[in-house]
């Protein structure tokens, strides 16, 4: 027999797939994973806010609904005017502990009900789903984008959380200063009103409190990759799996494909779901296109329009040469050359041999799909993870961003010229696209370590031992941050010789005659 013919034996497992924040961002990447071992044999539900419908994508998926999806609303203005950062999560984390008994509950019932062996959990804010896993003894998955998360080093930062950039490596003393002391203390300050809450919560329900970080995941699937990420060292139940993605996608509809094989050099643009724009914003970008079309750049623009309405443009574009277009005639798509259209199938867009160049927001999704298909970004970040994700990318050399405080035509135009042209950004933007799909096979690495947990966890005579998955724990964990890094032995090399050179100074001031 092979050697590569040998498989493992296996037993049908019931896997609870959970997510608080809900939405096709934070969903759609697990499924994509879950999708392995479903059709591995084991059974999966899918517990989670809103109702996902995931039934065309992941047709053999059961879905349990956590209640109404998520929705915190803002106005519109505040993605563009305002920096969005952890801030504007504090009315999220307080909703969080709103509702945390019912979802409490509402996870343990499902668990009982469907015989659950492992729990899949998203790791933002789903505090109900790890606290369960751990109060019936259960192994753990968490998962996300975010290594920070899970794994946070002192010399990675994020501006999402107040910091200037990615890394601290080229920062100033007081950048450093103000980002590893300062800025923790204001964040704790701003969620400590919904975490006192939220244990005083679980308290009263005879809760034992389970974090989300290590060792309390049994495993953590990280959503990234090498060449996007900043390198750091991992322990060996923190694994790098991304970028997932799915092995189909939608096809191009007949009116979108029309569009892009009749134009050779094609802008695609979307800026997700979730954050909104102004109508000076909307403008200056529609003018932008125009600008770009003129001067030859592109020649076919697709506009995916989420959040945007026609009501969010003025009726009337003024462009650099003082001409005049009605808008209502572009996005009513009576303009030749740019195609509006409220969804898009994105990886088949990107995918195309005509697109050239994704103008986006910068969330890690829309992200993974430019870098696999190689298209260069120029990215428009307007809140969360995206200001990261833009540094990310051109640390890559395969974007450039804008602010959205300052934004101009002629900037855009600029960059769009340079993004196209540029040697050093097509180069990149090839490796990128190599590392992005060598690196997307190991959303199956991911479900065999999701395996060998079910299978550890079946030969061990109570659920989730002290002794369980030990062989890849790191000592670390146990052993305390003195003990860990040898602190207690430095201290006491330092106290043996400040001793002996204290004597030497005593024996010297005070010298010893020996008659």
């Amino acid at each position: 027999m092979s050697l590569w013919s040998i498989d493992i034996e296996r037993s049908s497992k019931n896997i609870l797939i959970g997510t608080y924040v809900g939405g096709r961002s934070h969903t759609k990447p697990m499924l994509d994973v879950v999708t392995i071992l479903a059709e591995r044999g084991h059974n999966t539900i899918l517990l989670t806010t809103g109702k996902y419908e995931p039934s065309s994508e992941y047709p053999g998926l059961k879905q349990i609904t956590l209640g109404p999806k998520i929705s915190i609303r803002y106005d519109k203005n505040i993605n563009i005017h305002k920096d969005v950062d952890y801030r504007e999560i504090v009315q999220f984390m307080k909703l969080r502990a709103n509702t945390y008994n019912e979802t409490y509950e509402k996870f343990k019932s499902a668990a009982k009900e469907y015989n659950i062996d492992l729990f899949f959990c998203d790791a933002f804010g789903n505090d109900a789903c790890i606290d369960v896993a751990h109060n019936l003894k259960k192994p753990v998955v968490g998962f996300t984008s975010s290594l920070q998360l899970i794994d946070p080093k002192p010399y990675k930062s994020d501006p999402f959380f107040g910091c200037n950039g990615i890394s601290l490596e080229n920062e100033s003393l007081f950048e450093r200063f103000r980002c590893t002391l300062i800025q923790p203390l204001q964040i704790a300050y701003a969620f400590w009103p919904s975490e006192s809450q939220l244990n005083d919560i679980r308290n009263q329900m005879n809760i034992k409190t389970a974090s989300g970080k290590l060792p309390k995941l049994s495993l953590a699937l990280i959503d990234t990759f090498f060449g996007f990420e900043l390198p750091q060292s991992l322990t060996p139940n923190v694994q790098e799996i991304g970028p997932v993605l799915s092995d189909e996608y939608p096809p191009l509809t007949p009116e979108l494909s029309n569009f892009i094989n009749s134009h050779k050099r094609v802008l695609y643009v979307a800026f997700g779901a979730r954050f909104f724009t102004t109508i000076e914003t909307n403008d200056k970008i529609l003018q932008s296109f125009i600008e770009a079309i003129d001067r030859k750049l592109v020649d076919g623009v697709i506009w995916a329009l989420s959040e945007t309405s026609k009501e969010d443009f003025y009726p009337i574009l003024d462009l650099i040469d003082g001409t005049q277009i009605q808008t209502l005639q572009i996005l009513n798509n009576k303009y030749p050359h740019i195609h509006i259209t409220e969804f898009a199938p994105q990886f088949a867009v990107l995918n195309h041999t005509n697109t050239k160049l994704f103008f986006s927001h910068g969330g890690v999704g829309s992200v993974h799909e430019s870098l696999y298909t190689g298209i260069p970004m120029l990215i428009l970040p307007l809140g969360g993870d995206q200001m990261g994700n833009a540094q990310r990318l051109e640390t890559a050399g395969v974007a450039l961003s804008l602010n959205k405080f300052t934004l101009d035509v002629n900037d855009i135009v600029n960059k769009i010229d340079f993004l196209l042209k540029d040697e050093h950004v097509k180069k990149n933007s090839e490796r990128m696209k190599f590392l992005a799909r060598i690196n997307s096979k190991r959303k199956y690495r991911a479900a065999d370590l999701v395996e060998y947990i079910l299978y550890s966890d079946s030969l061990l005579d109570e659920n989730v031992s002290d002794d369980f998955l030990k062989e890849w724990i790191p000592a670390e964990s146990r052993m305390g941050f003195i003990k860990a890094n040898n602190l207690d032995i430095y201290v006491t090399l330092v106290s043996i010789i400040l001793t002996l050179i204290g004597g030497a100074i005593y024996i010297q001031i005070n010298p010893i005659y020996v008659k």
